[in-house]
Order: C-alpha cells, then sequence, then structure tokens
C-alpha cells in the first residue's frame, strides 16, 4: 500500500491529469486485491467489511463525522463561502466507491499491517495518516485534513474496524472539503 501511495505521489508531482492518476492507483488496487484474494491473507471481514458491528460503530463514526462537518461548514461561512455547494450533493453521490477504495487501502490493508509490524499503536496510526496524507500532497490545507481524518479513522477502525461506516464518513467530509474549503470541484478535472 505504501507503493501504491508512493505511485499517486509520483503522478502528483509529475502532474499527471487527474483521470490517469486515478486509473493508475485504481489498477495498482485492484491488482493487489486480486493478489490478496489469491493467496486468502485476510478475510472480507477481518479487513473491515462487516455488518455485526454497525450498531455499535454508528454512534462514534457519525459522531466524529458530523462534529468535522459542522467545522468545515463553520470555517466556510468564517471565510464567507456558502454553507452549501450543489458540488457537494454531486460528490455525495459519486464517492462512495472511493472512498470504500480508500478505505480499505489505508485501514483495512495498511494500517492491519503495521499492527503486525509495529508495536507502537501511536506509531501504526501517525504512519498510517501519514500516508493518507502524502496521497493527497501538493495541496498542504488538503495534506493537514487528511491527516486529522487520518488519525481519527485510524483510532475508530481500531475500536471498530468497519470499512462501510468509514468510507461513509470518507465521502461526506470530502463532499464538504472540496467546495467549502477548498474551493475546488475535483470532478470537474477528470
Amino acid at each position: 500500500m505504501i507503493g501504491i501511495s508512493l505511485l499517486y505521489v509520483i503522478l502528483e508531482a509529475l502532474r499527471a491529469e487527474k483521470r490517469w492518476s486515478f486509473l493508475a492507483v485504481g489498477v495498482a488496487v485492484t491488482a493487489y486485491a486480486i493478489y490478496l484474494a489469491m493467496r486468502r491473507p485476510h478475510s472480507w471481514r477481518d479487513l473491515g467489511f462487516r455488518i455485526d458491528n454497525l450498531r455499535a460503530a454508528l454512534l462514534p463514526i457519525a459522531s466524529f463525522t458530523l462534529a468535522a462537518c459542522v467545522a468545515l461548514v463553520g470555517w466556510a461561512f468564517a471565510h464567507g463561502q456558502p454553507a452549501w455547494s450543489p458540488q457537494v450533493g454531486v460528490l455525495l453521490a459519486v464517492y462512495p466507491v472511493w472512498a470504500v477504495v480508500q478505505q480499505l487501502a489505508f485501514q483495512g490493508l495498511l494500517h492491519r499491517g503495521l499492527v503486525v509490524l509495529i508495536r507502537s499503536p501511536v506509531l501504526q496510526i501517525l504512519i498510517t495518516a501519514a500516508a493518507f496524507a502524502a496521497v493527497h500532497a501538493g495541496n498542504n490545507t488538503l495534506m493537514a485534513l487528511t491527516f486529522a481524518a487520518g488519525v481519527s479513522w485510524s483510532l475508530l477502525y481500531r475500536r471498530w474496524p468497519n470499512i462501510w461506516l468509514l468510507a461513509a464518513s470518507h465521502t461526506i467530509l470530502a463532499a464538504f472539503v472540496y467546495p467549502l474549503v477548498l474551493m475546488d470541484a475535483p470532478l470537474s478535472r477528470l
């Protein structure tokens, strides 16, 4: 997963078009997922594709997401930006698949792998968050936001490993961050 993150950072540094970066990363993640499926080192449940902990995980993950959304809308309001954009709705509709892929990559694979390799939970969380922030290189604000979200999602994943709910949180936060904080329409570059 670190290699896939590095691929994305290199493509960003080379200023590759987003559609090619996303395609390259998507192909790499798909190839890695096929490789893992053939080796069967992890069950889907172990990775976090679970429904048995939905009820227990819903309140903490929803609380974090709501608090972060309030902060994002507050930031937009404080900077004279509208609290809603049509782009939010578009991102809410199309971002979930990409959010699942990213949460699988960073929590289900990278974070779980670090738990085996590194004793310190603090380092496991910080490395996962730093890798997540690194794939957003090129925008310091986005890197800081994704690092903070990466720490939060890693903490939540450790206690309630549920990719579905983390991907929902990721989708909602991305839908608010891009148009309200970054004043960006990422889908227009695809």
